[in-house]
């Protein structure tokens, strides 16, 4: 039986931003159905918010990273 070639960087890379998306959505619905204990959606939506306020703060990361962490936020926690 023929075994899968690797993926590439390349196909990583453009799966990525896709597959983090429906992780954090995956890990949104597990939050909220659980009501885990001093962890939900919304203190989810609080961290994301400190990060990147630090990051624009410091310069720590490029501003198109911020804004697609941002727009990530925003499509997951919607």
């Amino acid at each position: 039986m023929p075994t899968k070639a690797p993926a590439t960087a390349a196909q990583i890379s453009l799966h990525w931003p896709q597959a983090m998306e429906f992780m954090l959505s995956q890990l949104v619905f597990v939050l909220e159905a659980n009501h885990t204990r001093g962890f939900s959606a919304d203190a989810l939506s609080r961290w994301i918010d400190t990060c990147t306020a630090r990051m624009v703060e410091t310069d720590s990361a490029p501003a198109g990273l911020v804004a697609e962490l941002r727009a990530l936020q925003a499509r997951v926690l919607a």
